[in-house]
């Protein structure tokens, strides 16, 4: 089967349950986890679906909350995400840019919080707009439809005006010798940007984005100050990360 016969049939697959899983999708096609991995990576930078951790989603379940949206959650998140909320104390500036970890994260915010939210991630805001003490703060800038946040010129002009406490980083992938890194040139300026005009830095990674790279660099290993996973630190996976002056969590 062509790679081209393949995405089709997975678009039409989401155009029907709306969320799949990369194994489902491997046994559909008869084509290893990996094969399918790469085809929806191709179809998410076209701009055609959300990939999140062990699938893939339509886009039109974005606008709602993750519990009900993303659909595909498993223990991974959860861990990440209860690492994730012991950086964030009342009365602080917390940034969030793109990343399915951070819409856990925020879905997840306790609601005695007492903290700012800024974000250029229209749909994340929309998680916490039932929050009762989270204040939002959207970034403006033009609306980037296949990673579904905002970008450009008034996106980083906006940021000028903003001294964060702790800045949850997106990433694609990381790793020691090429530091974090994402597939889109312009999103990895404005990562670049919240970096500068945040007093700490975190990442959350998944297991898959492990000791991987993309082609566009955003930053050191060594310039995060905490790398936040589901794994033990001193997880053999983990291996050359430690000792880096980077806190693991």
């Amino acid at each position: 089967m062509l790679k081209e016969e393949r995405q089709q049939i997975i678009l039409e697959k989401l155009g029907t349950d709306k969320k799949v899983t990369l194994v489902d999708l491997g046994q559909l096609l008869n084509v290893s986890y990996d094969s399918v991995r790469r085809d929806v990576i191709e179809l998410e930078d076209r701009g055609l679906l959300k990939k999140v951790h062990g699938g893939a989603i339509a886009h039109s379940y974005l606008s709602m909350k993750p519990s009900k949206g993303l659909g595909i959650v498993n223990t991974e998140f959860v861990t990440i995400t209860k690492k994730a909320l012991k950086l964030i104390e009342n009365n602080k500036i917390i940034l969030m840019d793109g990343g399915t970890t951070n819409f856990y994260i925020a879905e997840q915010l306790p609601k005695n919080l007492d903290v700012t939210v800024v974000t250029n991630n229209p749909h994340l805001a929309n998680v916490l707009a039932d929050h009762p003490k989270v204040e939002i703060i959207l970034l403006g800038g033009t609306f980037y439809k296949r990673y579904q946040i905002t970008l450009g010129s008034k996106t980083i002009q906006d940021l000028a005006h903003i001294q964060a406490d702790v800045y949850f980083m997106g990433t694609n992938s990381i790793s020691i010798e090429t530091g974090l890194s994402i597939r889109h040139y312009e999103e990895s300026i404005l990562k670049q940007k919240m970096m500068q005009i945040s007093r700490k830095t975190a990442t959350c990674v998944i297991e898959e984005k492990i000791n991987r790279k993309e082609n566009y660099k955003v930053c050191e290993f060594t310039d995060l100050d905490y790398m936040i996973t589901s794994l033990n630190p001193t997880d053999e996976l983990l291996n050359g990360f430690q000792k880096k002056g980077v806190e693991i969590l």
